[in-house]
């Protein structure tokens, strides 16, 4: 909070003193005292000045409380009213004298407080009689406003539109040379370079552009001795679109084998016949295995509870209720391992699951009920022990490792490898395949009954494709134009780690974010945000800045269903995370194993994953709860995230399903525009309108509780009346 009241020196003079590590201290002389009391948010003078002493009383009372507000300085602007009567010199002589910045660091925090406003900073020569040291900070400001131009690509006063646009669309750039002198826009990509001389009027420069290519661009402006730093131009195909009924729809991972349990004794004897060592829990309340049994050599994840696919479907009245309208499933068909990322066989559901027939049975009730099933794709690579490969002799056919003969040898690369063959990531249960194989093409994605196609013909509505960065782009178009095909409203997401937009791998930039290939990712990052945000990390406004970008920077259509995950089945627990404040990824599976959370912690790590949830749901795109997320399900990393759920509607639950309705019955929260405020470092604001509709979401991390201001409606029992308590959320509507 404000003081009410504040004191402001002016001196009669001042000294340099250096030390000996160049490091520059201020000695003032002949102080003389000012107070100012905050009136209507604005510091004034209790005594009546001159008016330009006024202004200098108020910029520096001004910012003195933000810098007092704010952990980080950087964050000053955040705290500033509006700048256009205050002084920016004053603001300059803050940061270097009082705040020790470097005169680099301290311009970037005046420009981007003041921005356009230092096109014309002034006389202000009266400033020596009043704050010697500010006034001489004048001429400094001018000098150093020559090495930077100034530029906003959030406002649309620099930049219209704002965000990524689709190819051919003009783009209206401007930026601000405080020199006045001519600056030219270049922009670049990979393979893609162009330069645009802008018109100059007085301080600002201008130009239109209409980007002629697909690409993850970036702009910048320079001129003579300047340079700004630069920018993202995302630019998308123009005939991008995604399913509408995918956007904003909530999600439910499922690891199949842990989830709706049922007799899979049939399959377990099945997976026996064929010479494999399947083991079966007795009940759910065992723990998982993670070692080596007595026969093997290393760990084999072929430990079983019984999930089966006539499971999942009995449980499909439970997911409703928690508002879900597609279910991503961890892949079912044939295959060696729990996980089943070493598929077996691409045409049949692994036995222990149950049928192809239950598989169809499965995506029709789950339609009867508004629900879609996205099935796992796992095509960069097979299992060893697959009728493709056969490694072990386990099939009657005649696998890769069998020779030449085999119809699927091409499928793989076989020399100078430490197995024999290229593996994924040197995995030698997992031999890699060569996509661009013609023969490989045509069974997995363009054949009659490819792969693709045959389980969107089932009931699917979509794939994940697992590892999406290891599929060349040019196969992930292949997919999607074969998919498309077959069904025009499925839903294609990529496993993506990082910023799709951005990512590069070998060495390539890579395009299928662009509209040709991938409808949506798996939005990792955004679970690093939010729980950093949560763990205290960091800030409000570095979430907002985060939000901001992606908002900005994916194309419209991928953005509206980015799958915004906060936990799955490769990191660890969502609640796990929370309650024990770190990461638990560098942990030994020993140790991972031993994990105890204590009452307090779990208590905290609960109300933790509330404000996670709540910003999960309120923020564009398909919010994705991992299954058992919702009862605070805990363990480490694989395979201790994997753990075996029955629903017992506790913990979370209500939570989770009041958010999920709240969800779907509500169009601003599923398609609405998105708006972001901050109100100190703790709290963030997160607005959705569409139409006259807006829904208010205010997450307040901080230990005191949060005042609501104006007429807001709380939306959900969990929402309070009046404020945010501490370490809660509130959803409401917006004025």
């Amino acid at each position: 909070m404000y003081a009410v009241k504040r004191s402001v020196f002016t001196y009669g003079g001042y000294e340099e003193l250096w030390s000996e590590d160049y490091r520059l201290k201020i000695r003032y002389m002949r102080p003389r005292e000012y107070t100012l009391s905050l009136v209507d948010g604005v510091w004034t003078p209790d005594d009546a000045v001159h008016p330009f002493m006024a202004q200098y009383l108020r910029s520096a009372a001004t910012f003195a409380a933000a810098a007092e507000l704010c952990r980080n300085i950087n964050d000053i602007c955040e705290y500033l009213p509006d700048c256009k009567e205050l002084l920016p010199e004053e603001l300059l002589r803050l940061l270097l004298d009082d705040k020790g910045l470097s005169i680099d660091d301290a311009m970037r925090i005046v420009l981007r407080c003041f921005g356009f406003l230092l096109c014309d900073i002034g006389d202000h020569d009266y400033l020596f009689d009043m704050q010697p040291r500010t006034a001489a900070l004048t001429a400094v400001l001018s000098a150093e406003l020559k090495k930077y131009i100034w530029h906003d690509p959030y406002s649309e006063n620099c930049r219209c539109p704002v965000g990524a646009v689709a190819v051919g669309t003009e783009v209206s750039l401007s930026a601000c040379a405080f020199d006045g002198r001519s600056v030219t826009l270049i922009v670049d990509g990979e393979g893609y370079h162009r330069e645009y001389p802008m018109t100059s009027d007085g301080c600002l420069a201008h130009c239109h552009i209409i980007p002629d290519t697909c690409a993850a661009l970036r702009y910048r402006f320079v001129s003579d001795g300047a340079e700004s730093q630069s920018f993202r131009l995302t630019v998308y195909e123009s005939d991008f679109t995604v399913p509408d009924w995918a956007v904003g729809v909530p999600m439910y991972q499922i690891f199949p084998d842990r989830f709706g349990f049922g007799d899979c004794s049939e399959g377990i004897e099945y997976h026996r016949t064929l010479g494999r060592t399947p083991e079966l829990h007795g009940n759910i309340s065992e723990p998982v295995r993670w070692q080596a049994r007595e026969f093997e050599a290393d760990y084999s994840p072929d430990d079983f509870y019984g999930g089966t696919l006539r499971g999942i479907a009995e449980k499909l009245p439970y997911l409703r209720s928690l508002g879900i309208g597609v279910i991503y499933l961890n892949p079912v068909l044939e295959a060696r391992s729990n996980h089943r990322y070493d598929t077996a066989d691409y045409m049949r559901v692994d036995p222990i699951l149950g049928s192809s027939g239950d598989y169809v049975n499965l995506c029709a009730e789950a339609a009867r009920l508004g629900i879609r099933i996205i099935n796992d794709g796992v095509f960069s690579h097979t299992g060893a022990d697959s009728v493709y490969f056969n490694r072990y002799g386990t099939y009657p056919v005649c696998g890769a490792w069998q020779g030449e003969s085999s119809p699927y040898r091409k499928w793989y690369s076989f020399g100078d490898f430490r197995n024999g063959y290229k593996c994924w990531w040197d995995f030698k249960e997992l031999p890699e395949v060569n996509e661009n194989d013609p023969s490989w093409q045509e069974y997995i994605i363009s054949g009659g009954d490819a792969v693709v196609k045959h389980w969107l013909r089932m009931g699917a509505s979509g794939w994940r494709l697992d590892v999406a960065d290891e599929l060349p782009d040019n196969v992930l178009e292949l997919i999607r134009c074969s998919v498309k095909a077959e069904k025009p409203d499925a839903l294609i997401i990529g496993e993506v780690w990082e910023d799709a937009v951005t990512k590069s791998s070998y060495g390539h930039a890579r395009r299928y974010a662009l509209g040709a290939a991938l409808d949506s990712v798996m939005n990792y990052p955004f679970r690093t945000a939010v729980t950093d945000f949560a763990l205290g990390e960091i800030s409000s406004f570095e979430l907002r800045d985060f939000l901001l970008s992606q908002q900005h920077n994916y194309p419209l259509p991928m953005y509206r269903c980015l799958m915004n995950l906060l936990g799955s089945h490769d990191v660890e627990r969502l609640h796990t995370l929370l309650s024990l404040g770190k990461c638990v990824g560098g942990m030994s599976r020993a140790e991972q194993a031993e994990l105890h959370i204590s009452a307090e912690q779990r208590s905290h790590g609960t109300a933790l994953q509330r404000l996670c949830a709540a910003i999960q749901y309120t923020v564009p795109g398909i919010p994705c709860l991992y299954y058992g997320d919702e009862e605070c399900l805990d363990g480490g990393r694989d395979p201790f995230n994997r753990a075996p759920f029955e629903p017992k509607k506790l913990d979370l639950y209500g939570f989770y399903a009041e958010l999920g309705k709240l969800r779907l019955g509500c169009d601003a929260l599923l398609r609405g525009d998105m708006s972001l405020r901050c109100v100190g470092e703790d709290v963030i604001i997160i607005t959705r309108r569409l139409g006259g509709t807006a829904v208010q979401c205010i997450v307040n991390r901080s230990e005191q509780p949060f005042e609501v201001l104006g007429s807001a409606v709380p939306l959900t029992s969990f929402t309070a009346h009046g404020s945010v308590p501490p370490l809660s959320a509130g959803i409401y509507t917006a004025e």
